[in-house]
């Protein structure tokens, strides 16, 4: 009885002690959620616009804005987040502003944050945007 007295105390306190992980950056589709630039109209016009991939195995970070497709390099320390040498293809479609606010923010993000299924980008203490972990097949289109 002790020992299962004990074993629920231990898992009890590795719990409120932020014991269980939320959902990791690498291996999950992100979708923006929110960012000051870019419209809600504009992220949900499609499933697939301002979406984000992180590939452990190779460190790619890839991608879509609103109209282009994006991959490049990231490194990871701890919590902090450097995207670089970012390639993309380009075509030229309407509402680029906020394509160009997208990556414009992915190269200020200095650091990251996930809490309760949310990504969010910073650039030192500001929040940059947010990101909402989705399903990878809408990523697919």
């Amino acid at each position: 009885m002790k020992k299962l007295f004990a074993a629920a105390a231990l898992l009890l306190a590795m719990t409120a002690c932020g014991g269980s992980h939320d959902t990791p950056l690498e291996g999950t589709a992100w979708k923006l959620a929110s960012m000051e630039a870019i419209p809600v109209s504009a992220v949900d016009a499609e499933p697939d616009f301002f979406t984000l991939w992180f590939d452990a195995a190779d460190t790619l970070v890839s991608g879509r804005t609103n109209c282009n497709r994006f991959f490049g390099k990231y490194a990871l320390d701890g919590h902090r987040l450097e995207m670089k040498n970012l390639g993309m293809t380009r075509m030229a479609c309407p509402d680029l502003q906020y394509e160009e606010a997208f990556v414009r923010m992915l190269d200020e993000v200095n650091r990251y944050g996930i809490r309760k299924g949310e990504l969010t980008f910073y650039d030192g203490d500001r929040a940059l945007a947010t990101f909402r972990s989705v399903d990878p097949a809408a990523m697919q289109q």
